[in-house]
């Protein structure tokens, strides 16, 4: 009886032991879940900003095409800065928007007289280009 009831209990702790190690592992992985769809809402939040935030810069460009009748050379805080106060923060840098190619960084490119195209790197790489 008493090695009946021994084998019990060890077989007792060895199902706990796997009961609380498949706990800390369902945990570790519903963690993980948790964080990486969290990182993936904060990716979409700052992809939306930067989308708003390339309009005032967008805004900017058509000002100064009203008043010279060209699009500008560059688009830079220092070209642009007068007609678009305050200037656009990367919210992937924390930093002022400006040329680039990494998220949140934009690419212009002047395109004849008044045409022009704007667009804008995403958390994933890909380019939004401004309508």
């Amino acid at each position: 009886m008493e090695q009946t009831t021994g084998r019990i209990e060890r077989i007792v702790a060895v199902v706990l032991l796997v009961l609380g190690a498949g706990a800390i592992l369902g945990g570790c992985a519903l963690r993980d879940q948790a964080v990486e769809n969290t990182t993936g809402q904060i990716s979409v939040a700052k992809d939306a900003t930067v989308k708003a935030q390339i309009m005032s810069i967008k805004t900017g460009i058509d000002s100064l095409i009203a008043a010279s009748g060209a699009a500008p050379a560059e688009a830079t805080q220092a070209t642009l800065g007068g007609l678009v106060d305050p200037w656009p923060t990367n919210p992937f840098s924390n930093q002022p928007m400006q040329p680039g190619d990494g998220a949140g960084d934009y690419v212009y490119a002047a395109a004849g007289d008044t045409s022009y195209t704007l667009s804008v790197h995403l958390s994933d790489g890909q380019l939004y280009t401004v309508p």
